[in-house]
């Protein structure tokens, strides 16, 4: 193991308070911890095939004279600059409790030697089993591992223990995805999401960026250029598989084959992967332990909406019982845990969500029933089924403004990524609402909707949304779900729907748990459309719905006695962050548009890191990105999406530009994509590429 640089950490505890940029509770910075560690820069694992990646290591000093487990982190985003700031924060955290604690880049990201697949799962699962083997050899290696991450980080946990590999003792997954196609961020129900456009630039650029010479040396020329050869739009990949066959399957992990003990995390507000979280606690043969906050898409300790938790602390204690043979205590605690919002608010952002926190001593709970609301004539929500009646329903294709972001962040601070007040949507779908409730019910699990319906068209979808409707009138959504109506047979064989022939169709909406207060109202909203969060369908859509056949089922769950005296985390706290100064300031901004009389409306997000020195390594870098969404009111021919990225790392004479822009437009029977890739060595273009795909449209 080289190292060009390292960094030591102080013993014994001490901390400092800094304010949350997400004006949560404060965040305790510890910066003296029970070990003391060094940090190296540079360690490299060597593969059998000869690539070799690069690897970040925080060690304890307690290794040299007696051998230690580790925590590793497996992800393609770079461990040098733009994440290292938090990556910092839970590493450290960990070796300052006595754990050797690695951040790896995959291959072909960071540091690392090779190119980045699409979709490469199975490569992905390869490399990391080698590098359980590596550490397990090491002489400050007591051969135990665990693995800890979130989104790409928490897959890789999923994926790796999905192998079971004897090394691996112990992971914590959050937000993370059994598959990608019934969850993640290309397709929801078999309908293709547009956030599929935007990741897929997101990962074309972050596949461009160079490795940095300081630690590679002259080879780092050589190696971005093979990686700019390599890249490719992952969009044209989900594009040429729009439904659940062999090509998902085979990249799919079960639950039931894990080996290890696995902590399950995610948050409500990140719809893309919470459902996960029950399917896990389902499947799982191992002792199992769920976690779901009101957070979006971050790690607890920095939850957002929150509230924040010590998450760190809870880490510990989870690794501690399975890698160090302490009883901690969690065995003993109740199974699922998770936060009850209630009367959260109709808004676009907030920083902390209403609530408290429950616990079930198992998941799934017996102890949840199921409530039936009928969907009767006049939009009434009620306990019992009225005379079967036809509503017929065509949704604008505007219907969706209110939606939000698909998995929020908050990567730059606050900014308006959750739904807001539906009122807007609402008034263009189809509704249904109870009676001003006589008590609050509680619900605790997946919603589904029972639908008798017929449509007009060969192709449809139908969107699904459960709000709670405030005395005021504010309309909140709870949660929803979207059905590509041509996999009513399965999502490996979608059929042409026989225009007005009547169907009948279970839709299971995404996890949740939210407390209905007494006095509001439960609203079911019905739509055929959900822009910008779903790819129209080729016309538009009338559906007609039958009322008194069509029902809602909750999950109802009754109190428990032990609600009285709720679960309890320690306070927020990390290591300190890797050291960065901020040159400029980062934002997010989201605005909608439209031109009345042409009857267009255009989502623009403009998105920018900020341009940031990283002090250590007398880096500066920079991330913008730019989203265009255009729809027409009456024709989703006219949809349009445009996603740019723009990456620049600098350092003295030294400095690297990859520009990238993806481009997708549609007619009645094709995806019309055109991407391309652009990089600069200083003011010098020395890569240009560029793709033109036209792909059948298969159900969507």
């Amino acid at each position: 193991m080289q190292s060009s640089k390292m960094r030591r950490a102080r013993g014994a505890k001490s901390a400092d308070r800094t304010r949350n940029p997400n004006k949560g509770p404060p965040l305790k910075t510890i910066t003296r911890f029970p070990h003391k560690f060094s940090v190296t820069e540079d360690c490299w694992i060597p593969l059998r095939d000869g690539t070799r990646l690069a690897a970040k290591l925080w060690l304890p000093d307690s290794a040299v004279e007696k051998k230690v487990p580790a925590i590793i982190e497996v992800l393609p985003y770079r461990k040098r600059d733009i994440y290292a700031p938090r990556d910092a924060m839970h590493h450290g955290y960990f070796a300052g409790h006595g754990y050797a604690s690695m951040r790896v880049d995959i291959r072909g990201s960071g540091d690392s030697d090779g190119y980045q697949g699409v979709f490469a799962m199975q490569q992905e699962q390869d490399d990391t089993l080698e590098v359980l083997k590596w550490i397990a050899h090491q002489p400050w290696s007591d051969g135990q591992v665990g693995m800890f991450g979130i989104s790409w980080g928490g897959f890789q946990a999923i994926q790796t223990a999905y192998r079971a590999p004897p090394e691996l003792k112990a992971i914590i997954a959050c937000s993370f995805a059994p598959d990608r196609y019934r969850y993640s961020q290309i397709f929801r129900g078999g309908s293709l999401l547009i956030r599929s456009i935007r990741w897929s630039s997101q990962m074309f650029g972050y596949k461009s960026r160079a490795p940095d010479p300081a630690l590679v040396g002259p080879r780092w020329r050589e190696m971005w250029l093979e990686r700019l050869e390599h890249d490719l739009p992952q969009i044209v990949s989900a594009l040429r598989h729009q439904n659940d066959g062999q090509y998902w399957r085979s990249r799919a992990i079960h639950f039931n084959k894990i080996k290890c003990p696995m902590y399950a995390v995610s948050g409500w507000a990140d719809g893309s992967y919470v459902s996960a979280v029950g399917a896990a606690m389902s499947e799982l043969k191992v002792p199992k332990k769920a976690l779901v906050g009101p957070w979006g898409h971050r790690f607890p300790y920095l939850g957002v909406p929150g509230p924040a938790i010590g998450f760190l602390q809870e880490s510990v204690r989870w690794f501690d019982q399975w890698m160090r043979g302490k009883d901690t205590g969690l065995m003993q605690e109740p199974m699922f845990t998770a936060w009850m919002p209630q009367g959260v608010p109709a808004k676009n952002y907030y920083a902390e969500s209403p609530g408290r926190w429950i616990a079930e001593p198992v998941w799934p709970s017996p102890r949840i029933q199921k409530r039936r609301f009928a969907l009767n004539a006049g939009g009434r929500l009620s306990g019992r089924a009225g005379a079967p009646t036809k509503v017929q329903w065509q949704s604008p294709q505007t219907l969706g403004l209110d939606a939000g972001e698909l998995m929020p962040w908050f990567q730059h601070g606050p900014s308006p990524e959750m739904p807001g007040d539906q009122r807007a949507d609402d008034g263009k779908s189809l509704c249904f609402d109870s009676e001003p409730l006589k008590k609050t019910i509680e619900i605790l699990g997946a919603p589904a909707l029972d639908l008798t319906f017929s449509v007009d068209r060969p192709t449809a979808f139908v969107c699904v949304r459960l709000c709670d409707v405030a005395p005021n009138g504010a309309s909140t959504r709870v949660t929803y779900a979207i059905s590509n109506l041509t996999h009513i047979n399965g999502a490996d064989k979608p059929l042409k729907l026989v225009p007005g022939k009547r169907y009948a169709l279970r839709v299971p909406l995404i996890d949740c748990a939210y407390s209905f207060l007494k006095d509001h109202r439960i609203r079911v909203a019905v739509s055929t459309t959900y822009w910008p969060l779903i790819w129209p369908s080729p016309q538009p859509v009338t559906l007609s719905l039958v009322t008194g056949k069509s029902a809602l089922d909750l999950p109802v769950r009754p109190p428990r006695k032990e609600d009285r005296t709720p679960p309890k985390f320690k306070p927020v706290e990390a290591a300190a962050p890797f050291a960065k100064t901020a040159l400029s300031k980062g934002y997010r901004h989201r605005n909608v548009h439209t031109d009345m009389g042409a009857g267009v409306t255009v989502v623009e997000v403009n998105d920018d890191s900020g341009r940031n020195r990283y002090d250590d390594i007398e880096l500066e870098a920079q991330a913008r990105s730019t989203e265009r969404y255009s729809v027409s009111e009456d024709d989703p021919l006219a949809a349009t999406a445009e996603v740019t990225w723009s990456w620049v790392f600098e350092r003295d004479d030294w400095k690297i530009r990859t520009e990238s822009r993806t481009h997708m437009s549609c007619t009645k029977r094709d995806f019309i994509l055109q991407a391309s890739l652009t990089a600069y060595e200083g003011e010098s273009k020395v890569f240009e590429r560029s793709f033109n795909e036209v792909i059948p449209r298969n159900g969507n």
